[in-house]
């Protein structure tokens, strides 16, 4: 592989062939799984034009992915997914393109202030379409999807949890749906959206599922109602 590197990022610069470039993007993805992406950070300005110039759903989806790894070696990446990103997941039909998109801009959101502490003017209007997105997944009838949507909102809780907040009437109606999973992902949500003002309608809340749920949820249940009470020596 390192002899016919040089090679592959020729390929994925100057090939007229899409299924070539598509092949190459997806050698260097797989090769940022197994050695870590820090080793392809200086290929990430090749990558750029493929966000704005491909169709080729499945190559983005990788070229996404591969980025949002990137982020956090270099944070400055953030600030310039966001527009690219937020461009495709208003425009492409595709679920599984979509969701990666707006999850990768969940991740370069907590990366993307300024050197003086100041965020990008587009950041207000990039997370009300992460937030509306994610919620459209969780409102899904397939529980995939559902399941999706909830990550997501996990991910943008970590830089923006009022985006998520205002979503809590939706999370908590997947305390009831029949996937353990799902349920175990909404109550985890839940714990992070405690403040002072709603902890007690939450706690009431959640003490309704307590009966009727199954032993090892029912314990879930006790355990994040707990939490949620105690958490910073009680400061809620």
């Amino acid at each position: 592989l390192r002899l016919s590197f040089p090679q592959i990022k020729t390929l994925l610069l100057e090939d007229p062939g899409p299924s070539v470039v598509s092949c190459a993007v997806n050698v260097i993805a797989e090769l940022s799984d197994k050695n870590g992406p820090k080793h392809y950070l200086l290929l990430a300005p090749q990558f750029f034009p493929l966000l704005s110039n491909s169709s080729n759903n499945w190559m983005l989806i990788k070229a996404v992915k591969l980025l949002g790894r990137l982020v956090s070696e270099e944070p400055r990446l953030a600030r310039k997914l966001l527009e690219p990103l937020s461009s495709i997941a208003k425009n492409t039909q595709a679920k599984s393109l979509l969701y990666e998109s707006v999850y990768t801009i969940t991740i370069a959101l907590l990366y993307a202030r300024k050197s003086d502490g100041s965020l990008p003017s587009s950041v207000p209007v990039v997370i009300a379409l992460c937030s509306s997105t994610l919620r459209g997944f969780v409102d899904e009838a397939d529980q995939n999807l559902r399941y999706l949507g909830l990550v997501g909102f996990g991910s943008l809780m970590k830089s923006n949890p009022q985006a998520v907040i205002q979503h809590r009437n939706l999370v908590l109606r997947c305390l009831t749906d029949d996937d353990v999973t799902l349920r175990s992902r909404a109550l985890e949500l839940l714990t992070g959206m405690v403040t002072k003002k709603n902890l007690i309608e939450l706690i009431n809340q959640l003490m309704r599922h307590i009966d009727r749920a199954e032993t090892a949820y029912r314990n879930d249940l006790v355990e994040n109602i707990i939490l949620m009470c105690s958490k910073e020596k009680y400061s809620n």
